[in-house]
């Protein structure tokens, strides 16, 4: 390993964090919702994603899409109805509180008792069906291989790890930033607000993820007919 190498793509990597992607939106919903524990469940679940995606691109499988086509537009499909239900029912659930009048702080309740495992799911899910990784760890990893070394796959796996490991650092930032900003919005304008950050911006914004990773899936169907 060339570490000069691995230190400028963890600097070249920490900068694409400056566009927000599916696991950034999925991170901030969950830390402004239903606070950091449920964030952190969440890149958990990105993180896993790596750990299938890392090996079987470092040695040459390409992840299933080499394999068949249509499991991966399941592998997709999947991640996005999922994103679709959460983002439906926040957007449910925060239309019956304000038509009810039911508290705020009931609400914020009833989503802090959401299973941990699902906020874990849904980064699993939204990782592993997102072809940008794909494209990133094909493309973007080899960039940084020192082919003088040698273990070209040995090097991309490790590459990998890091890039994951740095996404970790990068996502909890990003939380913690996500978290501060909806602190001060209560302060100033009061816990009203909270609604526009639990579950309106929430709910709206994963729902928006899953119909964008559910149109290629659709696009895929319908060239095969």
């Amino acid at each position: 390993m060339d570490w000069n190498l691995v230190m400028i793509m963890v600097g070249i990597h920490a900068l694409m964090f400056l566009t927000p992607g599916p696991d950034s939106i999925i991170v901030v919903s969950r830390a402004t919702s239903q606070g950091m524990r449920h964030a952190f469940a969440a890149i958990f679940g990105v993180i896993s994603a790596g750990l299938i995606l890392v090996p079987a691109i470092a040695f040459g499988m390409d992840f299933i899409n080499s394999l068949s086509p249509a499991v991966w537009m399941g592998v997709r499909a999947a991640g996005a109805l999922y994103l679709i239900y959460v983002g439906s029912r926040m957007l449910a659930a925060e239309f019956t509180r304000r038509r009810t009048g039911t508290p705020q702080a009931n609400r914020s309740a009833a989503a802090q008792d959401e299973p941990l495992w699902a906020a874990c799911l849904q980064g699993f899910l939204t990782n592993l069906g997102n072809p940008k990784m794909v494209v990133l760890l094909t493309s973007f990893l080899p960039q940084f291989v020192a082919v003088d070394l040698g273990h070209i796959s040995y090097q991309i796996l490790m590459l990998g790890l890091v890039m994951y490991l740095n996404g970790f650092v990068c996502f909890t930032v990003i939380a913690l930033a996500a978290v501060t900003v909806k602190g001060q919005i209560v302060k100033r304008l009061g816990p009203g607000k909270l609604s526009f950050w639990g579950g309106s911006f929430a709910g709206s914004t994963m729902l928006g993820v899953g119909v964008w990773m559910l149109a290629a899936p659709v696009r895929y169907i319908s060239s095969t007919r």
